[in-house]
Formats: C-alpha cells, structure tokens, sequence
C-alpha cells in the first residue's frame, strides 16, 4: 500500500500527516507537528486546511484512492482470476490493514476514520464495487468466468464480495486474522463462477 499524493503544498501536507498521525497518533498530533513535518509554517499550514480534521480526511480520500487504484491494476495481468481477485483484495484492503497494525496508533486511527471520515470510506466502497464488478466483467467476457448459470450480474458479485469483507472487519478489530477467510471467501467466489 502506497500513498499516493500531488507533487504540490497539498500533497506535501498529507505525506507528512500520514507519518505524523501514524507515529503521535490523531489526538496527540498538533498543526504544528503537522506544520513541522510538511517543513512550513503555521500560518502557510493554515491557508490549505483550516484544522486537523480537514488534513485526515484529506488523507483518508487520498488512501482510499490510491488502494482503489491499485485494486484495479491488480485486475490485469495473466493470473488466473481468484488470483486477481485476491490481490485486488489484499492491495486495496488487507496491505493497508497490516500498515495500520504496524503502527501504535492504529486502532485509534480506524475509530478517527469512522467518526470524522465515514462518508469518504462509503464512496471508497462503493468505487471498489465498481472496480471489482469490471474485474468480474473483464473475466466473463474473455470466457474465463460465466455469470449466466449464477442468475446474477457482476456488480451483485462485487457487493457481496465487498458486504463479506465488511462482516470480516470486526474480527480484524478484535485482533484476528482474516486472510485465510479472505482466500476462502476469494475461492468460493471464483468457484461459483467458474463452475457454470
């Protein structure tokens, strides 16, 4: 999981917010340990975003746009489609759980994301639908899997992918694994719709 910034005073912002709410946590981190890290001052810190939430959700919309980016990218290529499948799953949702894992702030991170960026979260949702629907699209119309036989469409197969990997999600926040699932959940899939 990479974040995926503009090469400008915005970007630069939400690359060293990301490093700072990552190492101090959300609550702990101030403008000015935002303004230090992004190396400007307060007041030029403060023409681009008026607090501390505004740089979060700045982050989270752009976090969420390069994993979505990636999902995509994981659908080309010569592997075979639940390997696709999966990897477009681990790039877009599990790498950047591992990521927040990693940090000593990460469930406090997640619990900021769902109170000041739930919104940003949906749409991401809803746009990782969309790119796992023409993953299934893609594959159907190569041959590789058939919707037919299964009464449904692509974008039905993408919501209950994505409905599985939220109903995953509080198992992850009590500190369980869930890629084994997430390959269970990827064979089934691609089961039903190469069996057809």
């Amino acid at each position: 999981m990479m974040l995926q910034t503009s090469p400008d005073k915005r970007g630069t912002i939400l690359s060293a917010a990301f490093d700072v709410f990552i190492n101090y946590g959300f609550r702990k981190t101030s403008m000015d340990d935002i303004a230090r890290a992004a190396g400007m001052s307060r007041p030029a810190l403060y023409q681009i975003f008026r607090n501390k939430s505004e740089i979060f959700r700045g982050l989270s919309r752009s976090l969420l746009e390069s994993t979505a980016t990636e999902a995509i990218s994981a659908f080309h290529g010569a592997k075979p489609f639940s390997e696709r499948l999966y990897d477009a799953l681990d790039v877009s949702i599990l790498s950047m759980h591992r990521k927040i894992d990693a940090t000593p702030h990460g469930m406090e991170l997640i619990g900021v994301n769902e109170e000041i960026a739930s919104d940003i979260e949906e749409e991401w949702c809803q746009s990782l639908i969309g790119v796992i629907a023409k993953g299934i699209e893609e594959a159907a119309r190569t041959g590789e899997v058939s919707l037919e036989p299964l009464g449904v469409d692509a974008h039905a197969v993408a919501s209950i992918v994505m409905q599985a990997m939220e109903g995953m999600k509080s198992n992850y926040l009590r500190g369980k694994p869930i890629e084994d699932d997430v390959r269970n959940l990827v064979a089934f899939v691609s089961n039903a719709l190469t069996k057809g």
